[in-house]
């Protein structure tokens, strides 16, 4: 926990900190002030007739003064507090939002999309509330506990000291025990919340099919299960928690009682002046025993809070320190203009196994022309096409662009060169401009509105009412499959790449729409290369290389005239799709 903050706190932080510090032992100093006076007024207030009242006025002034220095203090305290735990946690959320963008796609295999969002959330929360309890008690209990057993020690006998220590024992084995009892549960609750925003996640982005299938009420049982796991758990916690307050109140009465109890024993048999000191100097132990206790009080509050957030900042650094498997070279090479492509015998294994997904690969694209991968379902394909913007690394041999390995690149300089649209059209939320503007947001109109034409997608959105400027839900879900892949593919284009990757892009267009779009990138494009993955012969027929993949391996290269003749696997796919007479055979 501790590890965690401190690496992320700015010098302002530790400024503030030290100040809480500072401010903390006026609020003390004040605090005891009022503790000693209050023995002093007690005696004042007996001995009225000798000392005079006025000197009670002015022993209760001075208190007043004190608890208002106090209540000023505290304020100050937690104002600084708050900003300086915010500040915090606003650096460690940061620092985790970018390193997850960092993530290679192998990298989130170790972590879920649910778990994630649960610890950039609720996690965060949890170190949030620990962090600024810890600022606001954790100076404050220990000065005052010392200071308190300190001025004890003048009012102090052994009977009283017994006492004490017997309810302060109590208080600490009852503590321990509730800790014991609460950590295990904590780790199961974070748990439970990952595996509850997974339940709500799937039915909110499966609603379509969950619907389609009368599914609801088993995705409610579903459900119903998590959340009464959680609830269980949760229950648990909060009963245990509930013994605290009682227990604290217990021992706060019963410290008094015992106190004022052996005290009878002391003052009996006093004579009144003997007695109404000894009474002063009961009433001041009494007050100073509180203080002891609920200077403990408030690091039991710490205690309790800290497991859990501990289990979330353990939670937090697993993603920050996660070791992103696709990084930037100490020595970067320069990369050339051109829209070369090239493998050399490459291979890739995915985190956790031996066995390689795609092996062998070798093939080589010129500046301007068309690549097209093929291929059953699993067969590698996009696997290949991700390691050309490092999306992932190959495990085995080179992939070079423009004639330098892309690893000896920048990532930034990279991607520059590339336009991608992938093959789930995914759409920002925002308006139309700012989709195909991605890349770059200092775009003009006229330049969107040629990359629309290009995608064919210029014609429906003139014909919103707000044109360019009309409104895109979260992930495009205002616009249909058709629609949102040619906005993809506009923005993919808007910048004119000299590389441009389209991943199964063309899947939900029509055959017509999708040859216009093809040609049209030809014609307004002619020195871009163009890697296309397509399960539609038709899409790549006119492609200058088809690279024919089963089971992660290279079974042809070559154009489609040649394949179809050439290679069984091609053959058939093609064969499946379109007629003999159709393919010329």
């Amino acid at each position: 926990m501790f590890k965690l903050l401190f690496k992320n706190m700015k010098a302002k932080n530790w400024v503030s900190v030290g100040a809480i510090f500072v401010l903390t032992l006026g609020e003390v100093f004040f605090m005891m002030q009022i503790v000693s006076y209050i023995s002093l007024l007690t005696g004042a207030v007996q001995t009225s007739r000798e000392k005079g009242v006025a000197e009670i006025w002015w022993y209760g002034l001075y208190m007043v003064i004190c608890a208002i220095m106090m209540a000023a203090i505290e304020v100050i305290i937690r104002f600084v507090a708050s900003a300086t735990a915010s500040s915090t946690v606003t650096g460690i959320r940061q620092r985790m939002y970018e390193r997850v963008n960092e993530f290679a796609i192998s990298d989130f295999a170790s972590f879920s999309t649910e778990s994630l969002i649960t610890r950039t959330t609720n996690d965060m929360q949890n170190v949030h509330l620990a962090w600024l309890t810890f600022l606001k008690t954790a100076f404050l209990a220990p000065v005052v506990m010392v200071w308190s057993v300190i001025l004890l020690m003048q009012y102090a006998n052994t009977s009283l000291t017994i006492v004490t220590a017997v309810w302060l024992v109590i208080l600490v084995v009852a503590v321990l025990l509730l800790l014991m009892m609460l950590t295990p549960k904590y780790k199961i609750i974070q748990k439970l919340t990952d595996a509850l925003n997974v339940a709500s996640r799937e039915n909110l982005t499966g609603v379509r099919v969950v619907r389609a299938f009368n599914a609801e009420t088993y995705q409610e049982n579903k459900f119903e299960k998590v959340n009464a796991a959680f609830t269980k758990v949760q229950i648990f916690a909060g009963r245990v928690m509930s013994v605290f307050t009682p227990l604290v109140m217990m021992v706060m009465s019963g410290l008094s009682l015992s106190i004022l109890w052996a005290s009878a024993y002391v003052l009996n048999g006093m004579n009144m002046e003997a007695a109404s000191q000894a009474f002063s100097a009961t009433n001041a132990f009494v007050m100073l025993a509180s203080q002891i206790i609920m200077s403990f009080v408030l690091m039991v509050t710490l205690i309790v809070i800290w497991p859990r957030a501990s289990v979330s900042a353990t939670r937090i650094n697993e993603v920050i320190t996660h070791e992103v498997s696709v990084l930037d070279p100490e020595n970067p090479v320069a990369l050339k203009s051109g829209g070369t492509i090239e493998f050399r015998n490459v291979g890739f294994a995915y985190p956790g196994t031996d066995k390689e997904a795609v092996s062998d690969i070798s093939f080589k694209v010129k500046q301007g022309e068309t690549i097209a991968f093929i291929g059953a379902t699993g067969s590698g394909k996009s696997t290949i096409i991700n390691m050309i913007p490092r999306m992932a690394d190959c495990t085995r041999g080179e992939v070079l662009v423009n004639g330098v390995n892309v690893k000896n690149v920048l990532q930034k300089d990279l991607r520059d060169l590339i336009g991608y649209a992938p093959q789930r059209g995914f759409l920002f939320k925002g308006n139309i401009k700012e989709n195909i503007a991605f890349k770059d947001p200092e775009m003009t109109l006229e330049d969107v509105r040629w990359a629309a034409k290009i995608a064919d997608a210029d014609d429906f959105v003139m014909q919103k009412r707000n044109e360019y400027e009309s409104p895109v839900a979260q992930g495009g879900s205002n616009f249909s499959g058709g629609q949102k892949q040619r906005l993809c593919i506009a923005r993919a284009v808007a910048t004119k790449p000299e590389i441009l990757i389209f991943d199964d892009s063309f899947s939900a267009l029509d055959y017509r729409t999708d040859k216009t779009v093809r040609s049209r990138i030809a014609e307004q494009l002619p020195g871009t290369t163009r890697v296309i993955i397509a399960q539609r012969v038709g899409t790549i027929m006119d492609a200058d290389q088809i690279v024919v993949l089963d089971n992660g391996k290279m079974v042809g290269i070559g154009k489609h005239y040649d394949l179809v003749r050439n290679c069984p696997v091609y053959q058939e796919i093609a064969l499946s799709q379109l007629s003999k007479e159709e393919l010329g055979l």
